[in-house]
Order: C-alpha cells, then structure tokens, then sequence
C-alpha cells in the first residue's frame, strides 16, 4: 500500500486516510471496502485489492460507487503508478465526486515528490477552482504555497499564503504547517535563513534488530526511482531507506519494535507535511 508523503516539496505514498465524510454509497458497496480495509489491517493486502478488483469489473462507470471503489483500490496499492492510475481514473469519469478533492491532492504530492512542482500546481489549481471552501481550500492554498518554495519562488509562495490570514483553521495539523509556512516568509522577508527542520533520530543497531515496524513513504517499479525519493527525503533530514532486491522497492524510515511507536513516528512526520503508513516487517 501507498502513502503520500508530502507537504515539505516531497511526494506521494498514499496515505491511508478517508476524508472527514465519507460519501453515501450503496451498502453493498460499503461492506465491500469495509471488508477489504479489514483484510489491509490483517495483513492481507493482495486479498483486498483482489476484492476491490472484482468490486470494479462489476460496478458502472460514473457513479459514487465508482469513486468510492477506486479511492480505496489506490489507497491500498502496492505500487506508486497503480495508485496515480486509480487517482486519474475518479478525477476524470467521477469529477464531482467527494473522494476527488482527495485524488487531486495526491495526484499533486506525486508530482511534488518527484520533483515538479509546476505540474503539481496544476491539480492544487484545479482543487481550488472546483472546492474552493472549507479544508480543501487551505489544503489547496498550502499546497500551492509549498509548490512556490520548491522552485525558491517565494514570492508567489506568500502571495498564495497571503490567503489563509484571517482565516481560522481547525485542523491542527493544518495549523502547524501554515504557521510553519508564515515563519518562513517572514524570515524571506527579514532576509534571515530559514533554519532546517529537526531530524528525526537515526535508529539505533538494536533497534534495527528488534524493529518489527517501519513508516512507508513509497514504492516503486525501479530501483532509480526509490533511490531518487530517498535522497530526497534525506535531503529532508529524514532516516529513509530502501526495502527489498526486487520491485516493487519500498522507501521507508524508521525500526520500531511496537506499532503504537510507530504511529507515534508517524504522527511527527505529519506535523511536518508528511503522511504515510506503518508497515510491519515480514518475519
């Protein structure tokens, strides 16, 4: 499965995450992704996109069902291109769906995670056209700010920053990367650097040994590929690493003997942009 793992200039890895209000879909339809987030959690990851597989070779084309369907087969996709694929699919055959502000996200941290921000700002563009209030809009608007910033555009980052004042918002997260985001235009504008972010601790050789779980922040075909996210994320002062000698090659962070700290690892990484998921170690 996929994590996206971005707000920082980085990239996608899906995060396994459903928006705060899941669309009405047909209960059938529902117990279905029900079903397969539970064979996920269980370990069974090709059980479950096997089911949604079948869930979509029956469903019509168009429908919220549809879109429903799709977000979780690409949340739930081993690799990078199947999830991008899925993304694309909800955007385009089920555009006013309440899963595509969700899809055009992720669509722009893939293309911000490898390295090209103006085709990013295409989707963080359109989200705000099409969902231009509530938490779209300031997910929209920081997107778009951090697009800036990777081109060293700061300028047109605080312009697009410039939005949110004034504007509450409640999700805490959210909160923590606008205010992390103003810091940085006023230290532009103060002409004073920026100081890097904290790294995350590099783990220990025991932990290494006794580490059951990792965060995953992508997978993709090719070893170039990995390679490329994974400097980018060092690049970021994050510990990543290549799992596996043959596709799909997984970037992951961490060795952690419980999940509950690994969710805690997590949890720091998406106060800094980032999303992803723990994965448990094959034993």
């Amino acid at each position: 499965m996929l994590a996206l793992l971005s707000v920082g200039g980085t990239v996608p890895v899906h995060a396994q995450v459903a928006p705060a209000v899941a669309p009405a879909v047909a209960p059938a339809v529902e117990r279905a992704t029900t079903r397969a987030r539970a064979l996920l959690d269980a370990g069974e990851g090709t059980d479950a996109r096997a089911l949604l597989d079948s869930l979509l070779g029956v469903l019509p084309r168009g429908t919220m069902e549809q879109a429903e369907a799709l977000f979780w087969r690409a949340v739930m996709a081993e690799r990078v291109n199947e999830a991008e694929r899925d993304w694309k699919r909800l955007v385009i055959e089920v555009p006013l769906s309440p899963r595509a502000p969700d899809a055009l996200i992720r669509l722009g941290e893939l293309d911000m995670l490898r390295g090209h921000p103006a085709e990013a700002r295409v989707y963080f563009a359109r989200l705000l056209r099409d969902f231009p209030s509530g938490s779209y809009r300031t997910k929209g608007l920081l997107w778009l700010t951090r697009s800036y910033f990777d081109e060293r555009n700061t300028a047109n980052g605080c312009r697009a920053l410039d939005s949110l004042r004034g504007v509450e918002i409640p999700d805490g997260e959210m909160r923590l990367q606008s205010t992390e985001l103003q810091r940085r235009c006023t230290s532009a504008m103060l002409a004073t650097p920026s100081p890097s972010p904290s790294p995350l601790p590099a783990p220990a050789a025991a932990d290494r040994a006794a580490g059951r779980y990792s965060v995953q922040l992508a997978a993709y075909d090719t070893r170039a590929e990995a390679e490329e996210a994974m400097r980018r994320f060092v690049a970021q002062s994050i510990d990543a690493r290549i799992d596996g000698t043959e596709k799909p090659f997984r970037v992951r962070t961490g060795y952690y003997a419980t999940r509950s700290a690994a969710n805690t690892a997590l949890a720091a990484l998406k106060k800094r942009g980032h999303a992803g998921f723990v994965a448990e170690r094959a034993r």
